[in-house]
Order: C-alpha cells, then structure tokens, then sequence
C-alpha cells in the first residue's frame, strides 16, 4: 500500500532546445478520506468499519506499517464514513504536531488534556466537569515536576511512571468520572453519542520512548466503556521504545 502521489514535470531546456520530461518531485500526502479509492484500500477500511460498528468496547485497534504505507490515508477513510454518524464522536490527535516546540513530558500531558476536553466540553454536570479537570491537572502538575528533575531524553518516561505509580489511585478515580461522561452521552437530549472513536496519528514520527510512554497512559487512562482508540503506527518504533524501556 501507498500513499498518494502527485508527481510534478518540468521541462528541461538544455542548450535552448526541450529535450527531455525530466520528474524531479514527488508529493508524497496522505489520501483524504473523501477522495477516490486511488490505494484499493476500501476492503480494508469496510472491513475495519464494520468491526467498529459491532465490537465491544473499550478496544484498541493498530494499524501498522512502515512510515509512508498509507496508514493515514486509510484511517482517513475511516474517518470520513463516521464524519455523516450522528451517533460517534471523533477525537483526532496528530501526535507529531503535539511534539513541536515542546518538551517530551508537555507533549504527553498536551495529548491527554486534549482527549479529556473533547470528551467533557458538551457535559451538563458542571461540578463533575470541574472535578475532572481538577483532578487531572493535579495528577499533570505532580507529572510535570518529576519531568522537571530529570534529563530532557527520559522526561517522558518518567512523567508517564510518575503517573501510573504514584497516581494510580486519582487515575482510577479520573478514568470513573470519564466512563460516566461517556456513558451519558448516548441519554442526553442533544449530541446523544453512543461511541467515541479516538485517532492517534504519526506516532512513528516521534521518539520511540515516547511513542511507547503515550500508548502506555492512553491505556490507563481512557480504558473506558465506548471508546475505541485508533493507532497509527509502526510496530518497530514500539519495539525500540521497549527497548529503551526494558533493556
């Protein structure tokens, strides 16, 4: 499988005379999911629909390959055949533009914060609203000076331990709280969603460790009833971040 190709002509003049096409570059963009089935990857993306449709949840689902294999292109289509459900709410997160100017731990905390507002931005509880975001910026601001004393290479790591020991008892409680938002999602009058598929692209382009420390807290943390994580990535970057992790 490929990503999509747009390939680009110029006629070189040599000497005043055209004497050859030459290609000299390649766009090398992802497939919207909107456009043509130009990768035949409509089997594979049918078929991954109909299991989201009918799967139990919480689930996670990997789509796996080398970078440039067309992985977005195929949870782009995706993507776009629930963008017409009014019954599943899409989170997306693009984990490289995440990781821009800032530091392995703030990426970490950047994603998860991201999730958690999608998830409580349309709750009527307001107090229950409030103690979710209370309570997941107690257990951030504990991550974050743990990072703070460690070396910018291991921050991630560290922030991710840092929650998963010493948070477990607020991670349950913040992953109960979400599991009543998510739950009530499909009661209330407006915007009733009955699942939420998350998207977690380009995991491949960041540093292992870190790739392996986000799928780590993605999992404690968003264990939840109706949720389906989608993870683009590619098995070897897991690989070497447990590795780093594990020796």
């Amino acid at each position: 499988m490929q990503n999509h190709l747009e390939s680009v002509q110029v006629r070189v003049v040599q000497g005043g005379n055209n004497k050859m096409d030459k290609l000299i570059g390649v766009i090398d963009e992802p497939v919207p999911g909107k456009d043509p089935d130009e990768l035949d990857i409509n089997v594979h993306t049918n078929s991954l629909i109909k299991f989201i449709e009918k799967t139990n949840t919480p689930i996670t689902i990997g789509i796996q390959g080398e970078w440039g294999s067309g992985k977005t292109s195929l949870i782009n289509s995706i993507h776009h055949h629930f963008e017409g459900d009014e019954k599943t709410k899409q989170i997306w997160i693009n984990s490289w533009e995440y990781s821009l100017l800032s530091t392995p731990e703030e990426a970490l905390l950047k994603i998860i914060n991201r999730i958690i507002d999608e998830l409580i931005e349309s709750d009527p509880n307001e107090t229950r609203k409030k103690n979710i975001k209370g309570g997941a910026e107690a257990i951030f601001k504990g991550a974050l000076r743990v990072g703070a004393q460690v070396a910018l290479g291991n921050a991630a790591g560290e922030v991710a331990k840092e929650l998963l020991d010493t948070g477990a008892k607020s991670i349950a409680e913040l992953r109960k709280q979400l599991s009543e938002v998510v739950e009530q999602m499909a009661d209330r009058s407006t915007n009733p969603y009955e699942t939420v598929v998350i998207y977690v692209d380009d995991l491949d382009r960041i540093e292992p460790k870190n790739a392996v420390a986000i799928l780590e807290l993605l999992k404690n943390i968003f264990s939840v009833p109706k949720c389906i994580f989608i993870l683009a990535i590619d098995y070897q970057v897991v690989v070497k971040g447990l590795e780093h992790k594990f020796g």
